[in-house]
C-alpha cells in the first residue's frame, strides 16, 4: 500500500513552481538563478503530472521520495532567497550559488525520468507502464524505445526563440522593442506587422523582443518562432507547432488539413497567453498570416517581419535605419579588434563609407568586418567600391550591390569566397550541418579526410559576418573537434547574394549550379535538353512538396559534390534519386536532405556511383542493414541523421563489408530503430570513428567489436539504452577517445578496460549509473583527460597519484535536459 507521503510529490511540485514564478517577477537579484529554475521545473512539469498519476502502479514508490525531499529543499531555499536584501552581497552571492547547485540537482534527477516525457502521448506505452510495474529505473529501456523516434524529431521541429544578442544599437532598436513589448502585453492587438528593408535588424529586434522578462513571464513556453521564407510549407510549420507543444505529431496530407489540426491545437493551448513570431514573410505568402488568425481566442498574439508592410493587418511597426550616429557607432564596434581602435584615418573618409552601407546593420557589420586591420589605401579603395553602381532604383538591389563590394577582395583570398558561394547549395533559413559542410569541402577542395583544414574556414565566415556559426552550449564537451553538433545560419540577403554570385555566366560553364524547382517546373534548358554537358563541380538541386519524378536527365561529368535538398509529395512519401547519378563517375560527395517532417523512403539507391567517397543522409528511410548488395569501394565516410535504418536484414544480404571494404567513418546520429548493428561492420579493416549517438533504442554493440583494429574513436553519447560493452573491447590497441556521455543504463566500464593501452581521453559525464571503475583502469598510462561531474571525480582523484598525466575536467556547463528534446 503506498504511503499518502508519497502521493504528493505534485503538490510539493506546484507549491514550488507557483512560488519561483511568482519570485521572477518580483525579485530582481535572483531573477538569472530564477528564471533558470522556472525553465527547469517548465521541463519537467508533464512528469511530475504522470508520476503522481502511475505512483499506484509502482512496487517501490519509495523510489519517489528523494524527488519530494529535493522538491521540499527547493521551495525552503527559494523562500528564503525572496527575503534577502539585494545590498547584502555576501549572503546574495552564496545563496545565487545555492540556487545554481539546486536547479542541477534537479536536472540530474529528472534525467533518468525525463524519457516519460513523451512516452505518456503513447497509449501503446501507457499500457506497458501498467503492465510491467516495478521499479522506476527499470522503466528506461522501454521508455527510451518509444520516446526514441519523437525526441529525434524534435532535432528538426525546434521553435524555440534563438539566442538573444547581446546588445542592440540605437535608440531606434530601443524604442520599437518597448512600443512592441507595450503592445504584446494589452488585450485587443492580435497581428502586428513589424517592417523594414532587409539587412534592418527584424530578426534580431524579435529576438531580443521574446527574451525579455515581461514577454516570457506573460507566455512562457507557449512563444514559438517559425522561420517561414521564400517557400514555406504549412503541414511542416503545424507539425512543428504540435511538437513544440507536447502533443503527439499528426501525419497531414493537405493544407486544408493543416488548417484543421492548426485550429484544434490552438484550441487546445489558447487557455494560456500564446505568442506567435511568424519570421521573414514574403510577399507571395501573405495568405498563409490568415491560416494561423484565430480570433475567438482572447490572448493569442501574432507577430509577422517581413521586408513587405500587409496592408489588412494592423498595426504595422516600421523599423527604420539607424540613425547616422548609431550607424558611426556600429561601425567602430565592428571594426575594432582586441580593442584596439581601427578607425579610419580621416573622419570624413569613415563618413562616406557608412553613408554608402545606408546605415544598415547588416551591411555595416560586413564592411566594417572587411576593413579590420586595414591601411589607409585599402580604406579608400573600399570607398570607391561602394560608390559605384548607385544608380540603382530598387533599394534590396542597392543592398546587395553594397554587399558585393565588399565579398570581392577578402582580403585577397578567394577560398573564403569560394566557401561563402557554397552556402547558397542549402536552403533558405535553414540550420546548415557543420559537418555537411565539411564532407562537401574536404572533396571539393581536397582536404584532409578529417576536415581539420576546412574548420577555419567556417570560423573565418562567421568573424566576417558572412554567416553565424551555431555552437550548441551542450556541444562544450565534444573534445574530438568533430564539429557535429555546430550549424551555419546565413541571413537571406547574403544566400541571395551567395546565388547571384554562382549564376554569373552561362549555365553550361559554372562552377556551380544552384536549381530551385517549383512543382515539375524545369528551367528551360534543361526541359528542352539541347545544353551542353555542364561544367559545374558542385550541384544544388531543391525541390518543394509538388515535385514528382522522372527526373529529367542531366550531363555533369565533372559534378564532384550533388547536394539534394527535398519536400515530400503529400501522398507518397518517397523521394527518388535521379538517375543522372549513375553516370556522374567523378561525384564524390552526395548529400540528401529531407526538409519535411516525417522521413521519406529514398528510392533509386541503385544509382550510387562507385566512386562517391561521402554520403550523408538526414530524415530518410534507407536500409543500411541491407546495403550489402551495392558496390562502394571508395567510401570513406557515410552519414545517417534522423533516418530509419534498421530495417531487418536476412541472412542472404551480402555483407556490409563487401559493400563499403574502405570505410574509415560510420556516423548515426538520431536513428531511433537502430537496435544493434551488423556483425559485418567489425571486418571494415580500415574504420577509424564509430558514432552511434542519440539512438536511444540501440542496445548492444557487436561482440567482434575487437576485430575493428583500427578504431581510433568510439562516440556513443546519449544512447540511453546501451547497458554494457562487449568483452573484445580489450584489442582495441588503437582507441584514443571513448564518449559516452549521458548513457543513462551503463552501469559499468568493461573489466577489460585497461588493456586498451592507448586510451588518451574518456567523457563520461551523465552516466547516473556508474558507480565504480575496474580494477583494470590503472593501466591506462596514456590516459590524459577524464570529463565527468563532481560526484565521479571522487572515484578518478585517487588515480591521480598513479596515471601521472591524468587531468579530471569537472563538467560545469550550464545544467540542461536540451540533449533529450533540442
Amino acid at each position: 500500500m503506498v504511503n499518502a507521503s508519497d502521493g504528493v510529490v505534485g503538490a510539493v511540485f506546484g507549491e514550488l513552481f507557483g512560488i519561483v514564478k511568482h519570485l521572477v517577477k518580483t525579485v530582481v537579484v535572483f531573477r538569472g538563478n530564477l528564471k533558470k529554475i522556472k525553465d527547469t521545473l517548465s521541463s519537467i512539469e508533464p512528469i511530475i503530472n504522470e508520476i503522481d498519476k502511475y505512483n499506484n502502479m509502482l512496487e517501490h514508490p519509495q523510489e519517489m521520495r528523494p524527488i519530494k525531499d529535493l522538491l521540499e529543499e527547493g521551495k525552503g531555499l527559494v523562500n528564503k532567497c525572496s527575503k534577502i536584501h539585494m545590498l547584502n552581497l555576501c549572503t546574495t552571492y552564496t545563496h545565487s550559488k545555492k540556487l545554481t547547485h539546486f536547479n542541477a540537482a534537479v536536472l540530474e534527477k529528472f534525467q533518468i525520468y525525463m524519457p516519460l516525457l513523451n512516452v505518456m502521448t503513447s497509449k501503446e506505452t501507457s499500457v506497458k507502464v501498467t503492465e510491467i510495474g516495478g521499479d522506476v529505473k527499470e522503466l528506461l529501456s522501454v521508455l527510451s524505445n518509444s520516446a526514441a523516434h519523437q525526441s529525434g524529431l524534435e532535432t528538426m521541429g525546434n521553435l524555440a526563440v534563438p539566442a538573444a544578442p547581446h546588445f542592440i544599437v540605437g535608440l531606434e532598436m530601443e524604442a520599437s522593442l518597448s512600443k512592441l513589448k507595450e503592445q504584446l502585453l494589452k488585450e485587443g492587438v492580435s497581428v502586428i506587422v513589424v517592417t523594414a528593408p532587409g539587412g534592418c535588424g527584424k530578426t534580431t529586434l524579435l529576438k531580443k523582443l521574446c527574451h525579455e522578462v515581461a514577454i516570457e513571464g506573460k507566455f512562457e513556453d507557449k512563444i514559438m518562432f517559425v522561420p517561414v521564407s521564400k517557400k514555406p510549407n504549412l503541414r511542416d510549420i503545424v507539425q512543428k507547432m504540435y511538437q513544440h507543444n507536447r502533443f503527439k505529431v499528426p501525419e497531414i496530407k493537405s493544407d486544408e488539413d493543416a488548417v484543421h489540426c492548426l485550429q484544434q491545437l490552438v484550441n487546445k493551448i489558447g487557455q494560456n497567453p500564446v505568442l506567435l513570431v511568424l519570421d521573414d514573410v514574403w510577399k507571395e505568402s501573405e495568405s498563409i498570416i490568415d491560416k494561423f488568425v484565430c480570433d475567438d481566442i482572447k490572448d493569442y498574439k501574432i507577430v509577422v517581419t517581413s521586408r513587405y508592410e500587409f496592408p489588412r493587418f494592423r498595426p504595422v511597426h516600421h523599423l527604420n535605419p539607424l540613425t547616422h550616429d548609431e550607424a558611426m557607432e556600429l561601425f567602430r564596434q565592428c571594426v575594432t579588434v582586441d580593442d584596439r581602435s581601427m578607425g579610419a584615418p580621416d573622419a570624413k573618409l569613415l563618413n562616406q563609407i557608412v553613408e554608402h552601407c545606408k546605415r544598415l546593420p547588416l551591411v555595416i557589420k560586413v564592411v566594417a568586418k572587411s576593413l579590420r586591420g586595414k591601411d589607409y589605401a585599402f580604406w579608400r579603395k573600399k570607398l570607391h567600391e561602394l560608390s559605384e553602381g548607385h544608380s540603382l532604383l530598387d533599394l534590396d538591389n542597392e543592398i546587395l550591390a553594397c554587399l558585393k563590394k565588399s565579398l570581392d577582395d577578402l582580403d585577397g583570398d578567394p577560398l573564403i569566397k569560394q566557401r561563402f558561394m557554397d552556402l547558397g547549395s542549402f536552403p533558405e533559413d535553414c540550420k546548415i550541418p557543420a559537418t555537411a559542410l565539411i564532407d562537401m569541402w574536404v572533396e571539393l577542395y581536397k582536404l584532409d579526410s578529417d576536415g581539420v583544414r576546412a574548420t577555419p574556414d567556417l570560423h573565418e565566415l562567421d568573424y566576417r559576418n558572412l554567416a553565424d556559426l551555431v555552437v550548441p552550449r551542450r556541444d562544450s564537451r565534444d573534445d574530438d573537434e568533430s564539429y557535429r553538433s555546430h550549424y551555419v545560419m546565413q541571413h537571406d540577403l547574403l544566400r541571395e547574394l551567395a546565388i547571384m554570385e554562382c549564376n554569373q555566366g552561362e549555365v553550361e560553364k559554372r562552377e556551380r549550379l544552384i536549381l530551385d524547382l517549383m512543382g515539375n517546373n524545369f528551367p528551360n534548358w534543361w526541359r528542352e535538353q539541347k545544353q551542353q554537358p555542364l561544367r559545374a563541380r558542385l550541384v544544388s538541386i531543391s525541390t518543394d512538396g509538388k515535385f514528382s519524378t522522372p527526373w529529367l536527365n542531366l550531363e555533369l561529368p565533372e559534378a564532384e559534390a550533388l547536394v539534394l535538398n527535398f519536400q515530400t509529395n503529400m501522398q507518397t512519401k518517397t523521394y527518388a534519386l535521379p538517375e543522372f547519378i549513375a553516370k556522374s563517375h567523378k561525384l564524390k560527395a552526395l548529400i540528401v536532405t529531407n526538409y519535411s517532417f516525417f522521413p521519406a523512403e529514398l528510392g533509386n539507391f541503385h544509382v550510387i556511383e562507385s566512386n562517391l567517397r561521402r554520403i550523408r543522409l538526414e530524415r530518410v528511410t534507407v536500409p543500411f542493414l541491407s546495403m550489402g548488395k551495392i558496390r562502394l569501394h571508395s567510401l570513406k565516410k557515410i552519414s545517417f541523421f534522423m533516418c530509419d535504418i534498421s530495417q531487418t536484414s536476412t541472412s542472404n544480404d551480402a555483407k556490409i563489408s563487401d559493400a563499403m571494404p574502405n570505410l574509415e567513418e560510420l556516423d548515426i546520429d538520431y536513428c531511433n530503430d537502430l537496435v544493434t548493428l551488423p556483425d559485418g561492420i567489425c571486418e571494415i579493416k580500415p574504420l577509424r570513428k564509430l558514432s552511434i549517438t542519440n539512438c536511444h533504442s540501440f542496445s548492444a554493440l557487436p561482440e567482434q567489436l575487437g576485430q575493428s583494429a583500427s578504431l581510433e574513436v568510439i562516440r556513443l553519447n546519449s544512447c540511453t539504452n546501451l547497458s554494457r560493452f562487449p568483452d573484445s573491447i580489450r584489442s582495441l590497441q588503437n582507441l584514443r577517445f571513448l564518449d559516452i556521455s549521458d548513457c543513462l543504463n551503463l552501469s559499468a566500464l568493461p573489466d577489460q578496460i585497461g588493456q586498451v593501452v592507448n586510451l588518451e581521453r574518456i567523457n563520461m559525464k551523465g552516466c547516473l549509473r556508474l558507480s565504480g571503475l575496474p580494477r583494470s583502469i590503472v593501466k591506462l598510462r596514456n590516459l590524459q583527460k577524464v570529463v565527468c561531474e563532481n560526484e565521479k571525480a571522487v572515484m578518478w582523484g585517487p588515480l591521480q597519484d598513479t596515471l601521472t598525466g591524468l587531468e579530471i575536467t569537472l563538467f560545469e556547463e550550464e545544467a540542461s535536459l536540451d540533449w533529450l528534446h533540442d
